[in-house]
């Protein structure tokens, strides 16, 4: 019996002695991916979706196109981190290509004189009192973001202005690193950004 004991402790301090060593390899760092589209080629969903319009409808008709807030924060909520930015990029990738697909898109945000300044000119503003008094617009596109792990569920519509009858509408998901990396911590600008976990 003290022999087996003794050839057991022997095997035991061999096997330890023998171990393999870590492997202190270090495996390239990869790069988060970012969304196979950008946000545009997205978009271009809505846009066909929201071009199967129900019910009768003027070629003329003038269609203005506003910013896409979060559905459990309207008016306030804009999309952050990642998604900072898309809000606005879907309004403005809407607006080019339903113009494109021959609506009468209205530029609401237009003023009634170029602004000048030392780097930049421009005619769009958010300033209500800079803008026109009367805005002639027969439908307004509109829409909601709603934040899934993986995505931005997009639902938009287009609604009569006359009678608030949804003539059309859309829906489409927008992964959440279509603007940025999926990176926990950027550095952009120089500043670092910290996404959500």
């Amino acid at each position: 019996m003290r022999l087996i004991i003794l050839l057991l402790s022997i095997s035991l301090t061999a096997c330890s002695l023998t171990g393999d060593e870590p492997d202190t390899r270090q495996s390239p760092i990869e790069n988060p991916a970012m969304a196979p589209f950008t946000v545009h080629q997205y978009v271009s969903d809505l846009s066909t979706q929201l071009s199967h319009i129900k019910g009768p409808f003027k070629s003329s008709a003038r269609i203005a196109v506003t910013s896409f807030y979060l559905a459990d924060s309207l008016e306030t909520g804009l999309a952050q981190g990642q998604g900072a930015g898309l809000s606005q990029q879907i309004q403005e990738s809407l607006i080019t290509q339903l113009t494109q697909l021959g609506y009468n898109i209205i530029e609401y945000r237009l003023e009634n004189t170029i602004n000048l300044s030392a780097s930049a000119d421009s005619m769009l503003s958010r300033d209500i009192s800079k803008l026109r008094q009367r805005q002639n617009i027969d439908y307004v596109i509109t829409g909601t973001l709603t934040r899934q792990q993986h995505a931005y569920i997009v639902n938009a519509r287009m609604v009569n202005t006359q009678d608030n009858v949804i003539t059309s509408a859309a829906n489409t998901e927008i992964p959440i690193n279509v603007m940025w990396g999926d990176e926990k911590i950027q550095q952009r600008d120089g500043y670092i950004y910290r996404s959500e976990y």
